[in-house]
């Protein structure tokens, strides 16, 4: 699943039956458009006429760290300053969402940069044409450039006092030796940031937030005819290639000083093309790790009430990535659990516990996709690892007729080949 998918989740459904529901687009009159815009972008709205509200966003294939030598938080530093840029005489992004009581969320992960707004039907034409043409005709100013670099180093502290950020940062720097995903994607540290030039950040914009390296995925009541309002032009460079980093050969186990006790453990997965074992690895989390469900959650509550847990497979183009993290007074206790859990799930379920804990992931999965933000999100991500059909917010359902394909002895299987020995990472509180 993507990062961000628990987060961005609706609470609700489709009313309905709910093998109805797994393959057939949820009523409103949704459908999906799949086309390229005049200027290149590739474009992916699913126009649903019973939602007041309109999701935007724009994803870039983009190094978070630059094409060149590593500059940690480039990415999310340029972006930042671009929506900050007055653009010629009407305001920036940001004032002009502010202005319509807009939300603006700019998301920097390894591979790719994503700019996301939500906003009321009534204003996504004007908002849509603001968007593409702020980032696809970038303007960056020293003004906006001083703004985004307190922002970036504002959310630089605020994520250091993260455990979870934290043990997410430090397990991919184990599980990858090189490339983008080695490093934090936001830096603990501006003063290297302070030091791009503008020309620089301006080069590094032109290539990244170009119109044909772009995927505008839209949802929710959307009539307009984006080839009509969509700004900047085609520069002819096709869109980048997908941006994998290099896998370490061995894991590793290392501990570090924080604020409080924590956990985490990391695996190297399938890439999205190996779809099956993908989703046996999403079905997995769900099973142990969901919050309100999970064999793990359930356990912890019970056992380990002061902690803190998170369990995912993170779908990326080449390889994806499990990852548990815990944290809190009783951390011991929850890792003791979580270990006897990922032994349990390497052997096969009972074809009726089987049947029960599908059903329940699939209705997982409908339910985090399901607001604008959710589908506009779900689409971005997927497309920019390589395989927009995978979208679990698909019309289609290609995503939810995988599940149909699992088994139990199959997802005990790839539970065997993914879940060995993992990468761990311990935070450790001082003591007096």
């Amino acid at each position: 699943m993507t990062p961000r998918a628990r987060e961005l989740g609706a609470r609700t459904l489709c009313a309905g039956v709910l093998s109805a529901l797994f393959f057939a687009p949820c009523p409103g009159n949704a459908n999906v458009e799949r086309t390229q815009l005049p200027n290149g972008s590739a474009l992916i709205a699913r126009r649903d006429s019973s939602v007041p509200m309109v999701a935007i966003e724009l994803w870039f294939r983009a190094p978070s760290i630059g094409f060149h030598s590593p500059i940690i938080g480039l990415s999310r530093y340029a972006a930042t300053a671009i929506a900050a840029s007055a653009q010629g005489r009407a305001p920036s992004l940001s004032t002009l969402l502010k202005s319509l009581g807009g939300r603006l969320a700019i998301n920097a992960y390894a591979d790719a940069v994503s700019i996301a707004v939500s906003v009321s039907a009534d204003q996504q034409r004007a908002v849509f044409r603001a968007l593409t043409r702020a980032y696809f005709t970038p303007i960056i100013s020293a003004p906006a450039i001083r703004t985004a670099l307190r922002e970036v180093a504002i959310a630089g502290t605020q994520q250091q006092l993260d455990p979870q950020v934290t043990l997410h940062d430090a397990l991919f720097s184990q599980l990858f030796t090189g490339g983008p995903a080695h490093y934090a994607t936001t830096p603990s540290n501006a003063n290297p940031l302070s030091r791009v030039s503008i020309t620089e950040l301006r080069n590094f914009a032109a290539r990244a937030f170009r119109a044909t390296n772009a995927i505008v995925t839209v949802a929710g009541q959307t009539p307009i005819n984006f080839a009509n309002e969509v700004s900047g032009k085609s520069t002819g460079a096709p869109m980048e290639n997908p941006i994998d980093s290099i896998p370490a050969r061995q894991t590793t186990t290392t501990t570090r000083s924080f604020g409080e006790d924590a956990v985490g453990y990391a695996w190297l997965g399938p890439p999205i093309l190996d779809e099956k074992a993908a989703t046996a690895l999403d079905f997995i989390a769900d099973y142990l790790f969901r919050a309100e469900t999970g064999r793990v959650s359930q356990l912890s509550r019970e056992d380990a009430p002061d902690t803190f847990l998170s369990g995912q497979f993170i779908t990326l183009h080449d390889p994806g990535v499990m990852m548990i993290e815990m944290a809190g007074k009783q951390v011991d206790r929850l890792q003791a659990h979580v270990e006897d859990q990922l032994q349990e799930i390497k052997r096969p379920l009972s074809q009726s516990a089987f049947d029960r804990a599908r059903t329940a992931f699939q209705y997982h999965i409908l339910s985090d996709t399901e607001s604008p933000l959710a589908i506009a999100d779900n689409f971005g991500w997927y497309a920019a690892e390589g395989d927009p059909l995978y979208a679990p917010s698909d019309d289609a359902g290609k995503y939810l007729q995988v599940t149909q394909s699992l088994d139990p002895a199959y997802v005990a299987r790839i539970a065997q080949q993914y879940l060995g020995q993992p990468t761990v990472v311990r935070l450790s509180a001082s003591r007096k």
